[in-house]
């Protein structure tokens, strides 16, 4: 019981702690360069700089800090690396996010062509304290040597790709030709302050000015992204919940079974059964206060252990800082405390308010619920949790979907127990000719066992859980890590390409297919909307299939391939056609900075390889919005990576970020498995508990069991016939959990999938070795659990319990 209680507390201190741990590290990672300042103020024109005065003196700004920005490539191997060059008064720069550099020191004598770069960035590239470093800025070579390394932190933190350096504030002047001013003023609040309010304020003192005033994190969006990936923990730790009511309340059961005597001598001298609760409940308390005391430290020790491994996973590089708050401790402390008191009441209650004479003699009888009813209600119950996703649509497909999760669970656990006797009648027969009489009474042992159907529920929940989350989180790897699943592509090229590039991309060796696309990135407004994305392509059939489109109709992909062919035609996301309230055959302006014109809809599409909006044709993208230079293109060819190297080689000093799929599936998955590695083998924790609780049940069966056993060994019962009916037991109720872990999970699955079903565009390829690897440890966990009451059979004074009877 203790041993559940404290991983029930680990568990649930880890799933508060992590979201709020995570919640830190991407707020950090928004931030970067910002630190501590949370508002900037730039020029609304890229080529005007703003000054330090340009900022009034408010009593709710604590700290003003101008700063520089440029861009360079660092290249090596036939790969650019794109590297953010910044520079700051130093004084002020300490103020709100202080460099740091590799074993702790200060920056000194910080001058002329000196450069502080990462360790990330130089462990990458074998680079030194001393070394030169060559960098193109605006396609001019310009060599660096690097006077310090620093820790992959503070101002040099990024979320996207490449590097930022650190350069002296009168070298990067000279170079971007600065005589006075910043590309930025970062802003930290007063004490007190918030960013909305100082944002507020400014805009009232700078409304005339030509500058724009923004925040610099959306801690909205970065709450929202933590509770996404913390979610699968608490998904565990409801689990991990559930087993330990089941655990703590058969612990119970084992206690007052061994006490009754006790319990009996102080209700014969008069105790009340008040003061008979009152001392057992008190001893529940201090289990859990045991528990969480020691459960919280521990629970930090795995928080620990598993920011260190997710952060040397994520392909960013960041530590991530393990954050405990005082909620965190409270809850679990609180959890702790209050499930073990609340699972021991009813066998403790129930223990208090015996006769006496039956306390004496150690007989607990229970009331018994008529087993139609309960039939009826857990078989209305299964059917309701089963249809009601499927007929359930929109906004209430969420809620039908909780509801047929929790349903299917409550409705499993009351169906339990008769589909456990109603197997061992049909197995009495059966087992009666494979392994004698011995089989035949393990059967029978069976039948109304409370104990064997709580370990089989014990094991529904324990496996249903770990090939629910392995099936889910094996899914979501597939879909984040590879997002071009079906698309045909198997390169790409990001920057900007003429088309003299793109025919010199056909020309090359062993090239298949080449797709080169011209983009509009919040640029073409449509009615009442702007176009996060909008692309153009002379070829709708080649981009359908590269990107994988899934179109809203079987029919509509090849009209709308024939109408774009033909007419000025625009095909939307489906998302996008929702959000604008569009319908396929529409009329739309589309307008920029350049033109406007009308196209009609022709189709409609979802895709998870590309987050475009809208698709039209690229004769008119350049007839009517004076597109020039394709921004995206996208190949098939019989060696992705040799086209790659050479594609690489013509943007040559030109900004582009190229990569083939296989390269983009890696990254991707090295920051996806970081997160779903340790909810992996936390799974394996509620195994441990399934079997900490199966144990204890066993343990009842036996003390229920011990003096019947006695009786049959007194008259030639064996120990070697005892171990193998308490083996065949254990076997079958193993395999009875695992069956109803396996078909439960499964509609558990499709549950899961079907509330999800609208918002992806692939469904999840069930590998029945899953299901039975999780199946298999069950019935293991089963039969290992099964040895101690077998121990404790062997050393049964036969004389003492037959005496006691």
């Amino acid at each position: 019981m203790m041993l559940s209680i404290l991983l029930s507390t680990v568990l649930l201190f880890v799933s508060f702690s992590i979201g709020t741990s995570y919640e830190n590290a991407q707020r950090k990672m928004a931030r970067g360069i910002a630190g501590t300042a949370t508002v900037s103020v730039s020029p609304k024109d890229a080529n005007h700089v703003v000054d330090l005065n340009d900022i009034p003196e408010l009593s709710s700004v604590q700290t003003k800090v101008g700063l520089l920005k440029g861009r360079a490539l660092y290249h090596e191997n036939g790969y650019y690396e794109t590297i953010d060059l910044i520079a700051s008064d130093l004084m002020l720069l300490n103020q709100i996010n202080k460099p740091r550099l590799v074993g702790g020191g200060e920056i000194k004598d910080f001058t002329g062509n000196q450069i502080i770069l990462p360790d990330r960035f130089t462990l990458k590239y074998g680079i030194k304290k001393g070394d030169t470093v060559t960098l193109q800025i605006g396609g001019i070579p310009t060599s660096f040597e690097v006077a310090e390394i620093a820790c992959y932190d503070t101002v040099f933190l990024r979320h996207t790709r490449g590097a930022t350096a650190l350069l002296p504030k009168s070298t990067l002047e000279e170079i971007l030709q600065y005589e006075n001013g910043y590309s930025e003023i970062l802003i930290e609040p007063a004490m007190g302050v918030s960013a909305d309010e100082l944002i507020d304020t400014l805009l009232k003192e700078l409304s005339d000015s030509s500058l724009v005033v923004s925040k610099i994190v959306n801690e909205t969006q970065i709450a929202a992204d933590a509770r996404q990936k913390s979610m699968p923990f608490f998904l565990i730790s409801f689990f991990s919940l559930t087993m330990s009511v089941f655990i703590i309340y058969s612990s119970y059961k084992v206690i007052t079974l061994d006490r009754l005597p006790i319990i009996g001598t102080f209700r014969s001298i008069g105790a009340t059964q008040k003061a008979v609760i009152r001392i057992l409940m008190l001893e529940s308390a201090l289990y859990g206060c045991i528990g969480g005391i020691i459960g919280i430290p521990l629970g930090i020790g795995v928080l620990k252990l598993i920011l260190q491994g997710m952060g040397k996973s994520l392909s960013q590089g960041i530590e991530i800082p393990m954050v405990i708050t005082g909620t965190a401790v409270l809850l679990s402390f609180g959890v702790a405390v209050t499930v073990s008191m609340l699972s021991a009441w009813i066998p403790v209650r129930c223990a208090s308010r015996l006769p006496i004479k039956s306390v004496i003699l150690g007989v607990i009888g229970e009331r018994h619920m008529p087993n139609r009813f309960i039939a009826i209600i857990g078989v209305l119950l299964f059917a309701v949790s089963v249809i009601l996703p499927e007929a359930a649509s929109g906004g209430m497909l969420y809620l039908a979907g909780g509801f047929s999760l929790l349903g299917l669970i409550v409705a499993t656990i009351l169906l339990i127990p008769l589909i456990a006797n109603l197997l061992s009648k049909c197995l009495e027969r059966v087992y009666a000719v494979i392994w004698g009489n011995e089989g035949m009474l393990a059967s029978r042992n069976m039948r109304d066992n409370k104990n064997i159907t709580q370990n089989i529920t014990l094991l529904f929940i324990s496996i249903s859980a770990v090939i629910a989350i392995t099936v889910v989180g094996n899914f979501v790897n597939t879909y984040i890590t590879d997002v071009f699943n079906g698309a045909e592509l198997q390169g790409f090229a990001d920057g900007e390409m003429n088309r003299d590039f793109a025919r010199q991309i056909e020309k090359m060796d062993g090239i298949e297919k080449v797709l080169p696309v011209y983009v509009f990135n919040h640029e073409m407004q449509c009615e009442d909307i702007v176009f996060s994305r909008l692309e153009a392509t002379d070829n709708l059939e080649w981009y359908t299939s590269m990107l994988n489109l899934h179109y809203t109709k079987k029919d509509m992909e090849s009209f709308a391939i024939s109408e774009f062919s033909k007419t000025r035609s625009i095909v939307l996301s489906e998302d996008c056609l929702k959000r604008a309230g569009f319908r396929n055959g529409d009329i739309v302006t589309l307008v920029n900075g350049v033109g406007s014109n009308s196209y009609a809809i022709v189709g409609s599409f979802k895709s998870r390889a590309t987050d475009v909006e809208a698709v039209i044709p690229s004769a008119y993208a350049v007839l009517d919005f004076g597109a020039s230079n394709y921004n995206f293109l996208a190949y098939t060819a019989a060696d992705p990576d040799s086209i790659m190297v050479q594609i690489r080689d013509l943007f040559g000093s030109t900004q582009n970020w190229s990569r083939t799929v296989e390269e983009f599936n890696a990254d991707a998955l090295s920051t996806v498995g970081a997160f779903l590695k340790p909810m992996h083998s936390m799974t394996y924790f509620i195994l441990l508990l399934a079997a900490v609780g199966i144990v204890n049940n066993l343990l009842i069966n036996y003390m229920q069991k011990q003096r019947t056993i006695a009786m049959y060994k007194s008259v030639g019962l064996s120990n070697r016939q005892n171990i193998k009916i308490t083996f065949i037991e254990s076997f079958t109720s193993g395999i009875i959990g695992a069956f109803v872990a396996i078909t439960v999970s499964f509609l558990e699955i499709q549950t899961i999938f079907l509330v999800a079903g609208p918002k992806i565009s692939m469904l999840p390829e069930l590998d029945f070795r899953v299901f039975l690897s999780a199946g298999t440890m069950g019935v293991m966990i089963t039969l290992i659990g099964s040895v101690v009451p077998i121990t404790k059979s062997r050393k049964m004074k036969l004389v003492e319990e037959i005496k006691f009877e």
